[in-house]
């Protein structure tokens, strides 16, 4: 196709790189995040807008009234030598494809490059409509539009235009609005585009231009209204009248008011502007002869009453583009600070969704790096090292709250462990058994020793003991160790889980990652569980249901000074004291005194016996369940506490590592959208920096 001639020199190195600058901008998806300046043409179907842009750019739009262009277009002019005369289509994908990298891909490999020469009308509907295709649309001419799944698109199709008669301008196109709905435009669509619309005009760094039809009211403008709310100052709308030459004669005066300023006043006010009418498509008018009929028409009265540079095509061209560069130099400065803090904004969440952990590699290390933080704070606290600032009682105060239950076991067993309180050898109460109950026993140890002795009498000579009966006495006695101990195991498990799940807590900020770790640690904690419960177990039969056996040399010296004790019991009980000597008493006397029935023999000697093993068994049984079920089982390097470590970690599969860590779907896509926007930004401040503003 054959473009206009040069319609004015302003284009200026500075100018060139800045309008490059906002145009790679918006090419890189900035806009998604921030507004850029921009010059947006609205203006109903009917208004001529197709053909102001026509006279703009030289681009033959395709016209047609049962079609609804369902995207906006970007138009890009810029002055090349005459040998690269190109055209260049292409897709910027929008937020609809933020963070969708195969969908950006599909889009951008949408790409059409031709010689100026080469591209007309014709080849435009056809990448419209390939275009509209590539963006999940219908294409124009659909017979069945009732039930599209998707109406209309975000994404833009940047039209770009060089050659040695182009100034640097860039304009957004954008749909059409329309009152009378057809089969091809719904009424649904108008909202659409209304709504669109606005999202283009409302924001404060976009230029309106707003395309009137000259022979409508300007009353009855709605895209006036819609301009009029989003700009009520008129300080960024720019008014076109169109067809000025429909106008009957003697109509002409009120146009003229308006293009003179006083009727809508805008700040940058009205230009008015003849385009091709039909009958000079059908008559194959070219864009270079529509320019030279324009220049004629406005030489005409009464159009030639108005300021020359305010008719036509040519000074419209030269003031938006003029416009356009003194409105995006003076927005400059705000907006690279926009876009770096809308960069740190963008890091900031990120930071929130914690370490990156969408690949295999990421996720085992942010595993590894948890586990390897809950470790050393569990050794920390195992060695009573805690955070000053922790409660006492704080779960996280592992080695105390053990140590606290561990001496309340201890005692628990000493107090309530025994079934019948053990007498002293002048058959007193003895304190270390004086529980609160010990006042209400049924009968005293020594007749329950003597009903056991009697019931257990076989065939062993009489007065000799039956080391079974001392066996059967020694588990009765111990009956309540079962009990206390596994409530002793109980709550030092319990103690586990509150710090285990607490550190947990502390070291995993997602809220969707805690519970899948504390699900896995959890059957391995109550694994670990299970097994000191198995110790405990192996424990109590060791000292219940085994033969009674100590090496512990206490037992015998503890043993032997009883009898002595209890012999010089009852001698004192017959009178007799340290003093001998001037006394009458025999040898054989002090036999008879002495001595016992061979059935009281048996029983105190049970008593004693039973006495000293329990004193010594007590203490070993105390001792084996803190060391070797707390300590062990849960506490120690394999124990609940350690359960989950880095060299597990390391073992997990790719599929449980994705399980535990990975990002929900819906975390994923935000996470990725973050991300491809810190760096959609990132490479947005590096083209900023090149203005040298």
């Amino acid at each position: 196709m054959k473009l206009m001639k040069n319609m004015g020199t302003f284009d200026s190195e500075d100018r060139v790189k800045l309008l490059s600058i906002i145009d790679s901008l918006r090419e890189l998806g900035i806009s998604d995040d921030i507004p850029l300046p921009q010059l947006v043409v609205v203006g109903d179907q009917s208004s001529g807008k197709s053909s102001l842009l026509e006279g703009l750019t030289g681009l033959a739009f395709p016209i047609a009234s049962d079609l609804c262009t369902r995207f906006a277009t970007q138009i890009v002019l810029r002055r090349a030598p005459s040998e690269h005369s190109r055209v260049k289509v292409s897709i910027i994908p929008g937020p609809d494809a933020q963070g969708n990298e195969t969908q950006r891909a599909y889009l951008a490999a949408f790409r059409h490059t031709a010689d100026n020469s080469d591209f007309g009308v014709e080849q435009f509907s056809a990448l419209l409509s390939d275009a509209a295709e590539r963006m999940g649309l219908p294409r124009p001419g659909t017979e069945d539009v009732d039930d599209l799944e998707k109406r209309f698109s975000n994404h833009v199709l940047k039209v770009e235009l060089s050659g040695p008669d182009h100034p640097h301008l860039s304009v957004v196109d954008v749909p059409g609005l329309f009152h009378n709905p057809t089969k091809y435009q719904t009424r649904e669509d108008s909202v659409i585009i209304r709504d669109l619309i606005e999202s283009y005009i409302t924001d404060r760094r976009t230029i309106i231009m707003a395309v009137m039809d000259g022979r409508n009211n300007l009353a009855n403008q709605e895209v006036f209204r819609m301009a009029r709310a989003a700009d009520p100052d008129g300080s960024r709308t720019v008014g076109v009248v169109t067809k000025c030459d429909a106008l009957q004669s003697g109509e002409e005066g009120s146009i003229l008011r308006i293009l003179q300023n006083e009727v809508e006043r805008l700040k940058h006010g009205w230009f008015a502007v003849k385009n091709r009418s039909a009958k000079d498509i059908r008559s194959n008018v070219t864009i270079e002869e529509r320019h030279v009929n324009e220049e004629n028409f406005f030489k005409t009265s009464p159009w030639c009453e108005l300021e020359r540079n305010r008719v036509g095509i040519r000074p419209l061209k030269s003031f938006l583009g003029k416009l356009l560069y003194e409105h995006i130099r003076e927005e400059f400065p705000t907006l690279v600070k926009d876009i770096a803090a809308k960069l740190r904004e963008s890091k900031a969440v990120l930071a929130e969704f914690g370490p990156a952990r969408q690949t295999p590699t990421e996720q085992r290390v942010y595993l590894t790096k948890i586990v390897n933080q809950y470790e050393a704070e569990v050794d920390r606290t195992l060695a009573g090292t805690y955070d000053p600032g922790l409660s006492s009682g704080d779960p996280l105060k592992l080695r105390m709250h053990i140590f606290n239950a561990n001496e309340r076991f201890a005692g628990k067993l000493k107090r309530e462990g025994y079934l019948m309180p053990f007498r002293t050898v002048d058959n007193s109460l003895d304190n270390d058994y004086n529980r609160s109950t010990a006042g209400t026993e049924t009968e005293p140890i020594y007749t329950w020793i003597r009903n056991w002795y009697r019931e257990s009498r076989g065939a062993g000579l009489p007065g000799t003991v039956n080391p079974e009966v001392v066996k059967s006495l020694f588990r009765q006695q111990c009956i309540a160790w079962n009990t206390i101990s596994e409530s002793h195991l109980a709550t030092t498990a319990q103690i586990v889980r509150d710090f285990s799940t607490a550190l947990y807590e502390k070291r995993i900020e997602d809220e969707a990652i805690l519970p899948r770790i504390l699900a896995k640690v959890g059957p391995m904690i109550e694994s670990s569980i299970s097994a000191a419960k198995s110790q405990l177990e192996t424990i109590l039969a060791d000292e219940l249901a085994s033969t009674l056996q100590t090496i512990n040399s206490t037992f015998l010296i503890t043993l032997q000074d009883t009898r002595l004790r209890r012999m010089e019991a009852r001698l004192r009980s017959h009178g007799i004291g340290d003093n001998l000597y001037h006394t009458n008493i025999t040898v054989r006397s002090l036999a008879e005194y002495a001595n016992l029935s061979i059935e009281d023999e048996a029983v105190y000697e049970i008593h004693d016996i039973l006495k000293c093993y329990y004193s010594i068994a007590i203490k070993r049984f105390a001792d084996n369940v803190v060391n070797q079920v707390v300590e062990r089982h849960l506490l120690g390097r394999e124990g609940s506490v350690k359960c989950f470590c880095s060299e597990q970690v390391s073992a997990l599969g790719e599929g449980e590592l994705a399980a535990l860590v990975a990002d929900d779907y819906e975390t994923s896509v935000r996470r990725t959208d973050v991300k491809y926007r810190i760096g959609r930004l990132e490479r947005a401040l590096e083209i900023a920096s090149k203005a040298n503003m």
